[in-house]
């Protein structure tokens, strides 16, 4: 049961994730994608911080100094910087496109923790994983004879840069189970981004709108509670009872979620096969699923420590 609770949790962060890259293409479409991205670590670490209040949940607990690192290597590499580049790229890509491009979280989040955390995976896994790819491939190709790689620009290779970033985020953010509660966790990572990001701010001239647009005024607000509040936490609490490999794989859903929302919201049409490549991802899940009883893993020493470049100080 608690394994089930784990995945369930990270699915329901895929389904938010998943909504997140149509809400944020029509977000970013509208407002300067460096504002959008304040906007939403600052109003979602705004209204954690008042439920945290209201709850009475202590904010602040005594961390370790490896534990601060932590915490700014989370901040820093795998929540500012990443959330940035594929905000911008949203704005440059299409949306079912970026679901996609997205993928290479979870590819690099498990090459992460097989190289830092001793993380093993087994031929299922590396099969599974195989599968969740090649279904979503199809889920964005849409037809045969359309090839991804033709329209490939810079909004891609910018959300290849966040989704490797996010990746990268589950090796502080393991670090930190049970050090920090979810939630205190949740709202020092969006206050401290927000703060990065707004001197950058002064700087651009004609980012603050002198008259909200009408779209913004449900948008911003649905984008923010789901993906910088409520899929923020699920993927924090997902991860004390499930392994690394296990959370990275499980958001591999993330493109049939953002391509289900594409059809609601952008009027996108699901294909012959998109529907196989929906199958073939649910196969992917199950295969990693079954294999997941070989899988063992190599905890860290206590004395170590996950750096930016992948080495231990």
């Amino acid at each position: 049961m608690v394994k089930i609770k784990g995945f369930l949790l990270t699915l329901a962060t895929a389904c938010m994730f998943g909504l997140g890259a149509v809400l944020g293409k029509m977000a970013s479409s509208v407002l300067n994608p460096l504002l959008v991205t304040f906007l939403n670590f600052a109003v979602g670490g705004g209204l954690l911080l008042i439920f945290l209040l209201v709850r009475r949940i202590a904010l602040f607990k005594r961390l370790e100094r490896r534990d601060w690192l932590n915490l700014l290597l989370l901040v820093v590499f795998g929540t500012t910087l990443p959330a940035c580049c594929v905000l911008y790229g949203l704005a440059l890509t299409s949306a079912i496109k970026a679901g996609f491009l997205m993928q290479m979280q979870g590819i690099s989040s498990v090459l992460f923790a097989v190289l830092f955390l001793r993380e093993r995976l087994n031929w299922k896994q590396v099969g599974g994983m195989l599968l969740l790819l090649l279904g979503s491939l199809f889920v964005v190709m849409k037809t045969t004879q359309t090839s991804i790689l033709s329209a490939f620009n810079l909004g891609d290779v910018l959300v290849i840069l966040g989704a490797i970033g996010f990746g990268y985020a589950i090796l502080p953010a393991k670090a930190l189970t049970g050090k920090i509660d979810s939630l205190p966790l949740t709202v020092w990572k969006l206050l401290i981004s927000a703060l990065m990001i707004l001197p950058f701010l002064a700087f651009q001239p004609g980012v603050w709108p002198t008259q909200l647009p009408p779209l913004l005024l449900w948008l911003l607000p649905v984008y923010i509670i789901s993906n910088f509040c409520i899929g923020y936490v699920t993927q924090q609490e997902g991860l004390k009872y499930l392994q690394a490999w296990e959370s990275a794989t499980t958001m591999q859903s993330t493109p049939i979620f953002s391509t289900l929302f594409a059809m609601l919201l952008l009027g996108d049409s699901l294909s012959t096969l998109q529907l196989v490549g929906g199958i073939i991802v649910l196969a992917g899940g199950c295969v990693i699923a079954l294999g997941g009883a070989n899988l063992s893993r190599k905890p860290l020493t206590r004395t170590s420590q996950v750096a930016p470049t992948g080495q231990e100080i």
